[in-house]
């Protein structure tokens, strides 16, 4: 965990993590619905947020708890990606496909892969639930109360990320009645023998009605509101655009995008993780071939020529995230790998189950020895990489000292402002609405901070190239009292309430 840390802390803390850092601070503080905030299409309230708020009530409001909560995510994938890859093997196989699982995983390439893994939460914990539902399926025996267990952490997840539904959700169901078709129609078991995987299947189903039912609940107690989805079905004129970068998202992932990357060092880094996505795809392509044909013999699930239940949800997993990525979202560059950034944890676990052993009775251990220490010198290298501050800790030590403590901002200087500050300032998103006015914006930011009747803001901050411009702040407000620059920051400070002439609130 501590050379994650300092991997984490090569990119810089942005509104993003600083959004969910303040939202965790805010229930801390007995706000628990999180009343007044409106979050992304995604709330990450059941799975990040109690992490931020673990994390906050021992470390404080910092910058640093993105990084500590970003380290201690990409930890807790390693290790249960060795957990779930090892499953009920002992002894030597075991430990391999343990460390194979892990191993892949290791070294996060510096650069692209580090701002998708190790940055703000979106997505990549989300491999974290999806993991333990491995866990206890694998480990738990067939018991009434396994499916009841597996649909509340289902539920659960699903409250924080919908994404749960395609690689959790949907594998389960996919594969359990597929299990249970086989019964039904190859083996010709009574329907009772299958109660397991039809329970599975169900608890699947009512999980997501539950997480439905549940976040309807926040919502008419008073809670956050959500945005509406970006995801989108993509036409198919879009899909041969859309597959490249899939491909480079992929290798991404697994710090293995040469053409991303410059240089001979970070190259000769990129080329060694290749060995990683060849292990993963073999298995993948060994999974999804083991799981087919299981499905057409007439061989007991549990037997040796059954399918291995938890290693058919990780492959449906995988390529159902694949899949949605491609065909959900309008692939513009590798920066959106986060959509499929549970893809890593679940590739590499399906890698260790798959191969661990084959590869011992192969006597290729010390190969795979070799490619390991390869590995922990690249992820020595990459802590040892310079810290970057966070984004706008000069801009707020500016305005404490010139008592600026209550402002508007456009959206990546705004959180990230109130959050260097350790919340001493308080900044409000801003962008341009009907017919130029400067309004709020509904994007990952407490509107409460909008209200006039208890809340003041006197001054915009306004950045190069950025969607706020001076004349549209000239627009809104009329004429500043004065006007500083500072840093490439353009400052105009009024002495009256902005909130006042805000426009309203877009999404």
């Amino acid at each position: 965990m501590f050379c994650y840390l300092r991997v984490a802390g090569t990119v810089p803390v942005l509104s993003d993590g600083a959004g969910q850092a303040l939202q965790a601070h805010d229930m801390l503080h007995g706000n628990l619905l999180l009343h007044g905030w409106w979050m992304t299409d995604v709330t990450m309230y059941t799975t990040e947020l109690p992490q931020y708020m673990l994390v906050e009530a021992v470390a404080g409001l910092r910058p640093e708890v993105v990084h500590i909560c970003a380290a201690m995510t990409y930890t807790l994938l390693v290790l249960l990606a060795a957990l779930v890859a090892r499953g009920r093997a002992a002894g030597a196989e075991g430990a391999v496909r343990a460390v194979l699982a892990a191993g892949i995983m290791l070294a996060p390439e510096p650069g692209a892969p580090t701002w998708v893994l190790l940055s703000s939460p979106d997505h990549v914990g989300t491999a974290v639930p999806v993991l333990l539902l491995m866990l206890l399926l694998d480990w738990a025996r067939p018991r009434w109360y396994v499916p009841v267990a597996a649909g509340v952490l289902l539920a659960w997840s699903i409250v924080g990320d919908p994404l749960v539904v395609v690689i959790g959700v949907l594998p389960v169901v996919v594969v359990c009645l597929a299990r249970a078709c086989q019964g039904l129609l190859r083996r010709r078991v009574p329907l009772r023998s299958l109660w397991y995987e039809l329970s599975l299947a169900a608890a699947a189903v009512v999980a997501v009605l539950a997480a439905e039912a549940a976040d309807r609940l926040v919502r008419a107690l008073g809670g956050y509101s959500t945005n509406t989805s970006v995801t989108h079905l993509t036409p198919l004129s879009a899909l041969p655009g859309n597959v490249p970068v899939a491909v480079r998202s992929v290798l991404s992932l697994f710090g293995a995008d040469l053409s991303s990357v410059h240089g001979g060092l970070n190259r000769t880094f990129a080329a060694i993780h290749l060995v990683g996505v060849a292990l993963v795809l073999a298995a993948v392509v060994l999974a999804a071939w083991r799981l087919v044909r299981s499905l057409g013999s007439r061989a007991p699930a549990d037997s040796a020529a059954g399918a291995d239940l938890v290693s058919g949800l990780l492959v449906v997993a995988v390529l159902a995230n694949v899949a949605a990525y491609c065909l959900a979202f309008r692939l513009t560059n590798i920066y959106q790998a986060h959509e499929i950034g549970p893809i890593l944890a679940l590739g590499a676990a399906l890698a260790g189950r798959q191969l661990g052993g084959p590869l011992l009775r192969a006597r290729l251990v010390p190969a795979l020895a070799a490619g390991l220490a390869c590995y922990c010198v690249m992820l020595g290298y990459t802590a040892t990489r310079a810290q970057t501050p966070p984004s706008s800790v000069t801009l707020a030590a500016w305005l404490a000292r010139h008592d600026l403590r209550h402002g508007l901002a456009p959206y990546w200087q705004a959180s990230s402002t109130t959050l260097d500050s350790g919340g001493k300032i308080t900044m409000g998103s801003v962008v341009p609405g009907r017919n130029g006015q400067l309004a709020p914006r509904h994007w990952l930011a407490d509107m409460r901070l909008f209200s006039p009747a208890g809340h003041t803001a006197d001054f915009l901050v306004i950045v190069p190239g950025g969607p706020v411009t001076s004349a549209q702040a000239l627009a809104t407000f009329g004429r500043p009292a004065r006007v500083y620059h500072y840093q490439g920051y353009t400052i105009m400070v009024w002495h009256k309430n902005l909130l006042r002439e805000l426009g309203p609130a877009v999404p």
